[in-house]
């Protein structure tokens, strides 16, 4: 048995060293391959963890929330990768509302959003928790509207419920920003933003600031504050037409304000009073519009006086 191996190794001696030299090379190979991997991921994770700052992690539960089509329905845009990681941000939203957790997902509210629209936990329990969720759980799917902007459909989770119809499902626009410290926050029931303005014009003893815009989806309120230098009490609008005090923008078209919501009392200034004001504009949100102009196109100068009424115009641009 002994000798016929020893012939049989005779024979394919040479045989047996290739085959051994081809092994040992394959195995060196192999190790160097191993070593630079290992090498490349070290140093993939040290670029990580460096200063480059690391975004947070996309959406993990895809069955719970889902994007409709890959662009912007408004500007017919990708959606970015930014974007996307934004809607973590209103899966966790979503995801305290579903655990009932009710005041940590007001908490990710903007202060914009708390201010104008829930300034308290019990008005956003009531008009919006109770409205949308009220102890039951609600999967989202959501459309890239404009920017970070986001409309989502709140649907039953059908799976607990067993039941699914279309006249379940509740609607939303969801607006995710960064505020002053850089931390995202969320504006919710069509609340998309708020800018700063602060632009002062004197006309017929009258100083109107522009404090702030506010927009909304459907849309807008300005905040003014208003003096009147004059001895006289001056009425802001008779409100006769609705015609008479709008937003125009750089071509041309007028937005007329919601005249009938605002009462005679806030409409008037008595002599050396300054007032604060909001009054909201039929402008639905849009990226491209442009407003350039607030007009008050009838300000009645001499109000409750026995005279003939002396009327103001008053443009501010913007």
């Amino acid at each position: 048995m002994n000798i016929k191996l020893a012939e049989w190794y005779v024979k394919n001696k040479s045989k047996i060293m290739l085959a051994i030299f081809f092994f040992v090379v394959i195995a060196v190979i192999s190790l160097i391959v191993g070593i630079l991997g290992r090498i490349n991921r070290d140093e993939a994770s040290n670029t990580t963890t460096g200063n480059t700052q690391v975004e947070p992690s996309p959406v993990a539960n895809f069955t719970d929330i889902y994007v409709e089509g890959g662009e912007s329905v408004v500007t017919g845009e990708e959606i970015t990768s930014s974007q996307v990681t934004m809607l973590e941000y209103i899966n966790q939203f979503v995801d305290l509302c579903n655990t009932q957790q009710v005041e940590e997902a007001y908490n990710l509210l903007s202060d914009e959003c708390k201010e104008e629209v829930y300034p308290s936990l019990d008005s956003f329990i009531t008009n919006y928790y109770n409205t949308i969720f009220n102890g039951q759980k609600r999967n989202i799917s959501l459309e890239s509207w404009a920017n970070n902007i986001y409309k989502v459909k709140y649907e039953l989770d059908a799976l607990s419920t067993g039941v699914y119809t279309e006249e379940n499902a509740v609607q939303d626009y969801i607006s995710v920003i960064k505020d002053e410290n850089d931390e995202a926050k969320l504006n919710v029931n069509g609340y998309i933003e708020r800018s700063e303005i602060n632009k002062t014009q004197d006309s017929n003893n009258i100083t109107i600031t522009v404090l702030r815009r506010d927009r909304y989806m459907d849309y807008e309120t300005y905040t003014y504050s208003m003096t009147n230098n004059t001895n006289n009490t001056i009425l802001l609008d008779d409100k006769e037409s609705t015609n008479n005090m709008y937003l125009e923008d750089e071509n041309g078209n007028q937005y007329t304000a919601y005249i009938h919501e605002l009462s005679d009392a806030e409409l008037i200034l008595t002599p050396g009073e300054t007032k604060e004001i909001t009054i909201k504009y039929y402008n639905r949100y849009s990226t491209t519009k442009n407003i350039t102009n607030i007009v008050f196109n009838k300000i009645i100068l001499n109000y409750n006086e026995n005279a003939v009424r002396q009327v103001a115009r008053v443009q501010i641009g913007l």
